[in-house]
């Protein structure tokens, strides 16, 4: 029996389909990096048996050594700061070291731009490739398809080509060339043959339901209390999208979960260079607003709040030939950070 037209056309349109993600699927496995920073923090954290102890934050709180911190304050504490980490990423990982340990403080090192409108949609992916490499491979496959879909079809992606391109996910990664697909294609093969996890020793899944059944949800009062902060920060004389709504709720979202799991939390804006205000064009009136605002956001939610920029002797203390940029620290000029930034939190 002849197939009609109209069949050959859907079967010709679906197998394209088919054949256009087995092309992204080959690619994606060839060219994508895995060696990021996310994959290595976590895979340190997945070999340290006792923390209690965490920071969370961006790349400037790199500056912060955990081993010098533990020593100085006889804790145990680990540095699970990476680049470009919003709160979001940052509220999972507290939640992963609240499920491993008795985490006993967080400390979140970030800059004035984390609660910008900012999308870090790019970190989010990286780290879920690396937690959801510890589910079964149908469970994997799942999880990157519902988010890719979310994704694609959000209501801020919908009309943009992040609908497109979040399904390709070495798009905006940084590669050294065509000489790399050998290397990367053979170690993701002997990952496949021996079974190995991106994160080596993570077997905690973040999709389970032991973390979806923890507590720290925002509560009827703390979704009140987050409804009349989110309409006072509309009404801040402040440039539009220093501050963003969705970070107002990630930011509560720590501070309950933090609440009650008895977390004693802390966030501290981290020390910069004195140019530091020339990256928001000299609008130093308007980050300071920004920075009251949220020492009132998080100290009326009981988390300890301080902006470096308000310590004068920080520029002494730290001078600006100890940064290689506005707000990070030289690699020999940690040891200096760290004890600055123990000397802070041991004040709060």
């Amino acid at each position: 029996m002849q197939l009609s037209k109209n069949i050959r056309r859907t079967i010709k349109a679906f197998l394209f389909i088919a054949l256009t993600f087995v092309f992204i699927t080959i690619f994606s496995f060839s060219f994508e990096l895995d060696e990021n920073a996310t994959e290595t923090m976590l895979t340190s954290y997945s070999e340290r048996p006792d923390i209690d102890t965490v920071f969370v934050g961006n790349s400037a709180g790199e500056m912060m050594d955990a081993d010098l911190y533990s020593s100085l304050t006889g804790s145990h504490a680990f540095n699970m700061c990476t680049p470009s980490q919003g709160l979001s990423v940052s509220l999972k990982n507290i939640k992963m070291a609240a499920s491993h340990h008795r985490i006993k403080s967080a400390v979140m090192l970030i800059t004035l731009d984390t609660v910008n409108s900012e999308d870090d949609a790019g970190i989010e992916h990286l780290y879920d490739r690396v937690v959801d490499s510890s589910s079964p491979f149908h469970m994997r496959l799942y999880y990157s398809i519902k988010r890719n879909i979310d994704e694609s079809f959000s209501y801020s992606n919908i009309n943009t080509e992040r609908s497109v391109i979040t399904w390709v996910p070495w798009e905006g990664e940084n590669n050294l060339g065509l000489s790399d697909i050998k290397k990367v294609f053979r170690k993701r093969v002997l990952r496949l043959i021996n079974h190995d996890r991106l994160g080596s020793g993570i077997a905690y899944d973040l999709n389970s339901v032991k973390y979806e059944t923890a507590p720290g949800y925002l509560t009827d009062d703390d979704i009140d209390l987050l409804q009349a902060d989110t309409d006072a920060s509309d009404d801040l004389e402040a440039p539009p999208g220093m501050i963003s709504a969705d970070k107002l709720t990630e930011l509560a979202k720590i501070s309950s979960f933090c609440r009650d799991n008895d977390i004693s939390l802390t966030v501290i804006i981290t020390p910069h260079r004195s140019d530091y205000y020339s990256r928001y064009d000299g609008f130093y009136e308007d980050t300071a607003l920004i920075s009251t605002f949220l020492d009132d956001f998080v100290s009326k939610r009981g988390v300890m709040y301080y902006n470096t920029e308000d310590d004068g002797q920080l520029h002494q203390i730290l001078p600006d030939d100890y940064f290689y940029d506005w707000e990070h620290v030289d690699d020999e000029h940690v040891k200096e950070a760290t004890e600055y930034l123990t000397e802070v939190i041991s004040t709060l």
